[in-house]
C-alpha cells in the first residue's frame, strides 16, 4: 500500500505535457503509440521506482520510422553497471542476469547513434559515490517482517486463550471404574450441556494461563517504527484515531513535501525519455515538460485545470 500511496500522489490522475513546439506530433506518437501507451506505463514506473529506487528502461529504435518503443526490465536482473573511469555519472551499459550464462550487455544513452536498442537508468536515494538507487522500503522491510510474525503470534494466543480441557476427579475409583469413565466420556460434551454426577465427581475446567491481554502499545510501537520508517504518519496506514484532525494537518507536512520532491524527480525522467527518443528518431529541437496535478495538501482537492495529454 505505500508503494501505491506513492504513486497515487505523485501521478494523481496522469501527466500533462507542454511541447515548446507544437507543430511536430512526434511527442504526441510516441506518447500514444499502441506499443508504448506512456499514459498507462508511468504508473508501472513510478511503482518501480518506489519499490526498487531504480528504474530501467530499453529505447529500441524501429529504423523505418524512428519511433521508439520502451520495454522495462527488473532492477534485480541488473547485477552490473559499467561507468567512465573519470566519471561515476557517465553510465556506458548494464549487464543483465538472464537463462544464458554470460547474461546480456545493453549500452546506455551515450552509445555510438547506431545502436538500435539502449538501456536508460535512473535512480532515488542514490548515495553520493554510488550508481545504484535504494528502495523506499528499504529501512521498513525488517520491520514489515516482525510485524507480521507478531500478528501470527497473537493469533495464536488468542486461539490458545480460549481452550480449556475438563479435568474429571473421581474419589475412591474401584478397580476397571477409571476405564470406564474414559469409555463413557470420550465425547466431550457439547457447550451448555447439563453434567449431573454424584459426589464422588469433580469436573474442573482447565485453561491456559497466558497473560497477554495488555500487548496494544507494542503492536503500536512496531507500527511507528514502520511509518517513520516510511515517512508517513500512522493516520496514513488507516489509524485514524491515533491524531486529531489539527494534529494530523501539522504531521502530513513532511510527507506532502516528500511526495512533491518525488514528484519534481519523477517529472524530469519522463521528460528525459521523451528527449532521447526524440533525438534518436532525429529530432533533438523537441522539449517537452512534463507536469502533474500539484500534491494536495491538508485535503486541499487542487487541480491544474488544464486538459491533460
Amino acid at each position: 500500500r505505500l508503494v501505491s500511496m506513492t504513486t497515487d500522489f505523485v501521478i494523481g490522475s496522469g501527466a500533462i505535457l507542454e511541447q515548446e513546439d507544437d507543430t511536430h506530433s512526434f511527442t504526441h506518437d510516441f506518447w500514444h503509440h499502441p506499443l508504448n501507451r506512456l499514459e498507462t506505463r508511468i504508473f508501472r514506473w513510478c511503482d518501480e521506482l518506489t519499490r526498487s529506487g531504480e528504474l530501467f528502461l530499453v529505447l529500441s529504435r524501429n529504423r523505418a520510422d524512428g519511433m521508439s518503443y520502451v520495454r522495462e526490465v527488473p532492477a534485480l536482473l541488473i547485477d552490473r553497471i559499467e561507468t567512465d573511469p573519470d566519471d561515476l555519472e557517465c553510465e556506458l551499459r548494464y549487464h543483465q542476469l538472464t537463462d544464458d550464462t554470460e547474461g546480456r550487455w545493453w549500452p546506455g544513452r551515450h552509445a555510438a547513434d547506431s545502436a538500435d536498442q539502449i538501456m536508460l537508468h535512473y535512480a532515488v536515494n542514490r548515495p553520493v559515490g554510488d550508481v545504484r538507487g535504494t528502495s523506499d522500503l528499504a529501512q521498513i522491510v525488517p520491520w514489515l517482517e516482525r510485524y507480521t510474525l507478531w500478528l501470527e503470534d497473537r493469533v495464536r494466543i488468542n486461539r490458545y486463550k480460549g481452550a480449556y480441557l475438563w479435568h474429571v476427579k473421581i474419589d475412591g475409583a474401584l478397580p476397571g471404574q477409571l476405564e470406564a469413565k474414559r469409555a463413557q466420556y470420550a465425547r466431550v460434551p457439547a457447550p451448555g450441556s447439563l453434567i449431573v454426577t454424584d459426589g464422588r465427581e469433580t469436573w474442573q475446567a482447565v485453561q491456559p494461563q497466558i497473560n497477554a491481554d495488555d500487548v496494544e502499545a507494542d503492536g503500536r510501537a512496531i507500527r511507528l517504527m514502520i511509518a517513520a520508517g516510511a515517512g508517513v504518519p500512522l493516520h496514513f496506514l488507516a489509524e485514524g484515531e491515533s491524531a486529531t484532525r489539527a494534529t494530523a494537518r501539522e504531521m502530513g507536512t513532511a510527507t506532502y513535501r516528500h511526495f512533491s520532491h518525488r514528484q519534481y524527480v519523477f517529472a524530469h525522467i519522463i521528460q528525459d525519455v521523451i528527449a532521447v527518443a526524440a533525438a534518436r528518431a532525429g529530432y533533438p529541437q523537441i522539449r517537452v515538460k512534463v507536469r502533474f496535478e500539484p500534491v494536495p495538501a491538508e485535503g486541499d482537492e487542487r487541480s491544474t485545470g488544464k486538459e491533460k495529454a
